[in-house]
């Protein structure tokens, strides 16, 4: 039986969410109804994220008004290039604390940031969340004890918040880690919080405001147009929706090209007219190399702020080895960050926790064509986890074969392929489509978090074998509640152009690829996964992007032949069947860095965190504590990446645990951790911080849902 963290209870009190909770009282009923949203509701749901608090792009030097909005606190803290904290979200957690923390846009410029000519728009504010050691009294508030260097964290995306993350899942970090780890998250430039946000769709300034940005002018009229840019938003998305999938058709793949170059030619407009007008503009400078630098300043302020504070650090030798050092923990495309700042700053690596190596080769080639090497590998454990659950998983007939339950599975999405499904909603009276491609989408979001995952899935699948269609139905959701939730920033998220200009503007060379080569590409990644067309319309995002850095940072090429040596060896870890980031990524990163070390879960999803294991936790605790490093990989074949290195097993499979519920904890420590781990997962896997819900097909909307998920 599930438990709802401590921290999320808060969130729960919110109008929206009460209602969603109150609604959904069977916990396998609430579990489909939160798959099925993704597939019907993309009107309202694949948008929803945009009616949020939206900062503006435009930044006044003046004092921020005060905001009383306690979901909502950075509009009342006052930017600084030193930290400078302030209770934040106390309603959630007594002890958080927010910064906004203020770097250059542009690091090769030659102004101070407290230079009072330098306008406010070449600056960027970074929203810092911190949540401080637990193993002391804080005699104030504003005053965070200095004990340890912070952990850093970035949950992927690229995109996404580190701040949400700190928000819901800093506490079950400290459990896992010890409570006298800090826990800190960030919003990288352009994403959440940080101002300026990565935004194309918001109207630029007019040319009349070119000399209006500096402290003291009257630009009331200068601010961009976030609203309007939201709804033309709207419309695209509703409109692309209708293109189909990029292997449906010929023309299909024609328009899915086309409105991806439409999106980037408006970026580039927007990047074009900020600059007429400001001198500058964020997508230009939301490179992954600009985040590490951004990194490295954090790390930098922490330091001067321990000195300031007149609070010392741990005295202890550990503590001594880590002043001035990055603490870090990366996941999925936050292993490219992390890697990267270790290229960048070696001499600054402290402890490095990569999880989910992207493969950095690859991520900045036009098409990441390896990444679904294993993602049809972990389809099948569906079929065989289902099987071995037997009449647990509803998908499973007597006497069945992994075999044929696959066949069960092709049949459903055969069918939808050539028969799409539609019937009228019976309670909220909307039409209602099931398409191959939605559900296709949905399975292989599920791919990433199999553990609670697949008994949801089998439900939705069998429900359409049966044609069922009328049960579907009933576990609809009204799509004016959906849209209510969004009222709640912290809920929501944000929805911005991140994700697209950081990949794209960390590409080594300009994608514009032709319609015969996207072909092409799709058909030999098809070769290897069914999920091609889902994973080739991501690739496409990048398709005629213009939008590079004036002064980009050069950092070393990766080599497995000239290492990395950094000031302490890195920790990669890898899931022994990913659908993303397969397994050789993470070997093939590791042999890049001097004395780095692996651990291979050996569990399938996406990072680690997806299914428990102590063996794993009491690996990164060790790391992160101790310095414990496992050894570095010894491979065999240089083409498949296999050979020897540490493993871990796994307590839990889909459908049942194999250790970690019920089971006897050695230590109280040993189920804390599993306690910690456990509402990591539930964090992660539930506000879509692993990466899909960058997709197409608002499949987001889960994670709203499942947060009102019954005990």
């Amino acid at each position: 039986m599930d438990k709802r963290p401590d921290f999320v209870a808060p969130l729960l009190k919110q109008p929206a969410l009460a209602e969603t909770t109150r609604r959904h009282a069977s916990r396998r009923s609430f579990r489909v109804a939160a798959l099925l949203a993704g597939i019907v509701i993309v009107g309202c749901l694949t948008n929803f994220r945009l009616f949020r608090y939206v900062p503006r792009s435009s930044v006044r030097e003046e004092p921020p008004p005060v905001n009383d909005d306690p979901m909502n606190p950075w509009e009342s803290i006052t930017p600084s290039p030193e930290l400078e904290w302030h209770p934040c979200y106390t309603f959630i957690n007594p002890s958080f604390l927010c910064a906004r923390f203020t770097v250059p846009m542009d690091y090769t410029s030659t102004s101070s940031l407290n230079d009072s000519t330098r306008p406010a728009t070449a600056k960027v504010h970074i929203a810092l969340l911190l949540l401080p050691s637990q193993t002391h009294n804080q005699s104030q508030s504003s005053s965070p004890p200095a004990t340890k260097q912070p952990l850093l964290l970035n949950p992927g995306g690229p995109g996404d918040s580190g701040v949400t993350i700190a928000l819901l899942a800093g506490p079950a970090l400290q459990k896992i880690l010890g409570r006298d780890q800090p826990i800190l998250g960030f919003d990288p430039r352009g994403v959440g919080f940080t101002v300026p946000r990565a935004d194309c769709w918001a109207t630029p300034p007019p040319p009349s405001c070119k000399y209006k940005h500096h402290k003291g002018d009257d630009d009331s009229n200068c601010e961009e147009d976030v609203s309007s840019g939201m709804l033309r938003r709207l419309q695209w998305e509703g409109m692309t929706r209708d293109f189909g999938g990029i292997n449906e058709s010929a023309v299909a793949m024609r328009l899915i090209d086309a409105g991806h170059r439409g999106v980037n030619r408006l970026c580039g407009e927007k990047d074009r007219r900020v600059r007429e007008v400001w001198g500058d503009n964020i997508l230009g400078h939301v490179s992954t190399a600009h985040v590490a630098r951004d990194m490295k300043e954090i790390v930098d302020a922490w330091g001067r702020w321990v000195d300031t504070q007149g609070v010392g650090e741990n005295k202890d030798e550990e503590g001594e080895a880590l002043k001035g050092k990055l603490v870090y923990w990366g996941f999925s495309y936050g292993t490219y960050l992390g890697a990267t700042f270790a290229r960048m700053f070696p001499e600054r690596v402290g402890r490095v926790v990569l999880d989910s190596v992207v493969d950095g080769e690859l991520y900045e080639s036009p098409v990441w064509k390896e990444s679904l090497v294993d993602a049809d590998k972990v389809l099948g454990e569906l079929f065989r986890y289902c099987v071995e659950a037997g009449r647990k998983c509803d998908l499973y007939r007597t006497g069945d074969t992994p075999g044929d339950v696959k066949r069960r599975y092709d049949e459903v999405i055969e069918r939808l392929e050539t028969s799409p499904v539609t019937f009228t909603h019976p309670e909220h009276f909307y039409p209602v489509l099931l398409r191959s491609n939605f559900v296709k989408l949905l399975v292989f979001t599920i791919l990433y978090s199999p553990v609670q995952g697949f008994p949801a899935l089998a439900t939705v699948l069998n429900y359409i074998y049966e044609r069922k269609y009328e049960l579907l139905g009933a576990l609809f959701q009204d799509a004016q509640l959906l849209c209510s939730i969004a009222g709640n920033p912290l809920i929501t998220g944000m929805m911005t152009d991140a994700q697209r200009a950081i990949m794209c503007g960390d590409k080594t060379q300009p994608v514009n690829m032709t319609l015969p080569e996207i072909s092409s590409a799709y058909e030999a990644m098809a070769a290897t996964s069914q999920f091609a067309d889902i994973w080739m319309e991501l690739m496409l995002k990048c398709n005629g992007w213009n939008i590079y850095p004036p002064h980009p940072f050069h950092t070393n090429k990766p080599s497995e032949t000239e290492q990395t040596e950094t000031a302490f060896p890195i920790l990669f870890l890898s899931n022994t069947y990913d659908p993303v980031t397969p397994l050789r990524a993470a070997v093939k990163t590791a042999l890049q860095f001097k004395d780095a070390g692996l651990l291979e879960q050996e569990s399938l999803g996406h990072c680690t965190i997806s299914t428990v294991s102590r063996c794993t936790a009491r690996v990164v605790r060790d790391y992160l504590t101790s310095g414990k490093v496992p050894p570095p990989p010894r491979v065999h074949d240089r083409e498949e990446y296999t050979g020897e290195w540490m493993r871990c097993g796994a307590d839990e499979v889909p459908w049942g645990a194999a250790g970690a519920y019920g089971a006897e904890f050695e230590t109280e420590e040993e189920r804390e951790m599993v306690e910690g781990w456990r509402a990591l997962q539930f964090v992660m896997e539930r506000t879509q911080r692993w990466g899909a819900g960058g997709m197409k097909g608002g499949l987001d909307v889960q994670a709203v849902l499942r947060f009102g998920e019954s005990a």
